[in-house]
């Protein structure tokens, strides 16, 4: 498990941007639990593929999932009729065990992240 750690939403986006540059869909995301690494085309690539609507009927977009969720929830690693073995696995930074990054956004709320990952 990667270390707990908090920062802005601000910080956040310097420090992707300083190790990834300025497209967001370049930027990696480390998942704590399987290891599995994620940038933000590698999730427009999976919802492609695999579309999935919000509770309100919108579409979820790369960008609202990037740093949340493991690649493997996109990929159908939350289907129960079937065995997973693909790619990534179950973990979001919002379940049951948060984070393991704290980010405090500017209107005073704060979420969850997994860290970035390392420059490649």
């Amino acid at each position: 498990m990667t270390n707990h750690r908090r920062l802005t939403q601000a910080e956040l986006v310097t420090e992707a941007t300083e190790r990834f540059g300025n497209d967001p869909m370049k930027w990696a995301f480390l998942c704590p639990t399987c290891g599995d690494t994620a940038t933000g085309a590698d999730f427009r690539e999976a919802l492609a593929a695999r579309p999935r609507k919000h509770p309100n009927g919108s579409d979820v977009a790369a960008s609202d999932v990037l740093g949340q969720e493991c690649i493997g929830r996109t990929l159908g690693a939350l289907d129960k009729r079937q065995t997973y073995s693909g790619r990534g696995c179950d973990w979001a930074a919002y379940g049951l065990f948060g984070g393991p990054w704290t980010v405090d956004l500017p209107d005073g709320h704060t979420i969850h992240s997994f860290p970035l990952a390392p420059a490649s």
